[in-house]
């Protein structure tokens, strides 16, 4: 029971603290919390069922996960809008674990603001549905800027071709280059899912994209119950 808690208690001060920090989970900081770069270039939602695998190697340990993307499910919301179900599923190849974050979002999953619910399952676990005062904190949490001074500097590498699979993709090859020096390379192809990533490569990781598709459905099966916020004593 006691570990039960705790892993609950993690998951929401891992959630609200990145989320209202303006970054995305973490792994590297926070253990069992799936991990994605920043993704650059312009998103777009794609059809329901779409999605990506990517092999994420990170620098620091060596670590290698799979990571899924997809868009498992859509609804309308109270305005009538468009919103849809967005799957982050972070697998370990050794032991088959997973930690899957699902949310119900109306655009980008990068973008504050957009979250009408969110779902985190780990392993075997119960999936746990962060209650509707955490979601709110989430979509009140800071706009960070976005005026020139934060804008990464951009440099046209010209088109590389990456094989996935059996398949060869023409990709642009952009560098990012942030104001505190940090780069990340990133090759891209139009015909590939939700960010069009086929490649990043950072100091710190780096995905590859290992296939994508039209029949994705969620890997979260029950219902999820709600977390109880702990009392503050």
């Amino acid at each position: 029971m006691r570990s039960q808690k705790s892993f609950r208690y993690l998951i929401m001060t891992a959630v609200v603290v990145f989320f209202l920090a303006g970054t995305q989970l973490s792994s590297a900081q926070m253990p069992g919390i799936p991990s994605m770069p920043k993704m650059y270039g312009e998103f777009k939602m794609p059809p329901v069922g779409s999605y990506v695998i990517y092999k994420a190697t990170y620098a620091q340990n060596k670590m290698v996960k799979n990571t899924k993307l997809s868009i498992v499910g859509k609804e309308k919301s109270d305005k009538g809008a468009d919103i849809y179900w967005y799957e982050i599923e972070d697998i370990d190849p050794a032991t088959g674990d997973a930690v899957i974050t699902k949310m119900l979002i109306s655009g980008n999953p990068q973008d504050i603001g957009i979250v009408y619910r969110m779902i985190i399952k780990q392993g075997k676990q119960q999936a746990l549905e962060l209650p509707p005062a955490m979601v709110q904190m989430i979509n009140a949490s800071p706009t960070p800027k976005t005026d020139s001074t934060n804008q990464p500097r951009i440099k046209n590498l010209g088109t590389e071709k990456l094989m996935v699979g059996r398949q060869s993709l023409d990709c642009a090859h952009m560098r990012y280059t942030t104001k505190d020096k940090a780069t990340a390379d990133v090759w891209s192809n139009i015909k590939v899912p939700l960010f069009g990533m086929v490649k990043t490569s950072t100091s710190d990781a780096t995905f590859e994209l290992s296939s994508y598709g039209t029949n994705a459905v969620t890997a979260i099966t029950e219902e999820p119950k709600v977390l109880e916020i702990p009392e503050q004593k």
